[in-house]
């Protein structure tokens, strides 16, 4: 039967980090191997203050992914338990295939471009891409830095490649 990996990711709520001894949190790793995680990392703190952790979990592609997700948080509620971590619930839970991590780390990064890019992707002025801002159909930068905006490559594209460009200057409109 074919096997699977599913990585999952654990955060419980707790007193926050300063609350964990050390020695009793590295404990952590060694008791969910035993209990059958792989690749087990652990520590403490995170936005819900308790202790994490994140492993892999071996299963049989036919197997649920909620009944992997529920073994995977009985070991850690578990290890928990027998080392004494303070632990007040579990408050995320992440949760993928390793075939889907694989993809995941195998995408393009996302790419970003302040107005020197853009304006070289449009072949105008900085200018020019300051006054092209305040048309509708340009995209809303994802940032305003100090250094000026910041756009996502990705939501330039349709503009870069629907704006209707006219070449050369205006005309100058003749005096009455």
């Amino acid at each position: 039967m074919a096997e699977r990996m599913v990585l999952v990711d654990i955060e419980a709520w707790g007193p926050g980090v300063d609350a964990y001894d050390d020695d009793v949190l590295s404990e952590l790793a060694p008791t969910l191997w035993a209990l059958g995680a792989a690749g087990v990392g652990v520590g403490a703190g995170g936005v819900a203050g308790g202790a994490n952790a994140s492993m892999m979990v071996a299963s049989p592609r036919s197997e649920p992914l909620g009944e992997v997700v529920a073994r995977a948080v009985g070991w850690f509620e578990q290890g928990c338990a027998d080392l004494g971590l303070p632990y007040e619930g579990i408050a995320r839970v992440d949760v993928q295939e390793e075939r889907y991590e694989e993809l995941q780390l195998a995408r393009e990064p996302e790419r970003y471009a302040g107005v020197t890019e853009v304006a070289q992707m449009l072949g105008v002025s900085r200018q020019r891409v300051m006054q092209l801002r305040q048309r509708d159909d340009f995209p809303e930068p994802v940032a305003e830095l100090a250094a000026g905006p910041v756009w996502k490559m990705f939501n330039l594209q349709r503009f870069v490649e629907e704006w209707p460009r006219k070449p050369g200057r205006p005309k100058k409109l003749e005096s009455a």
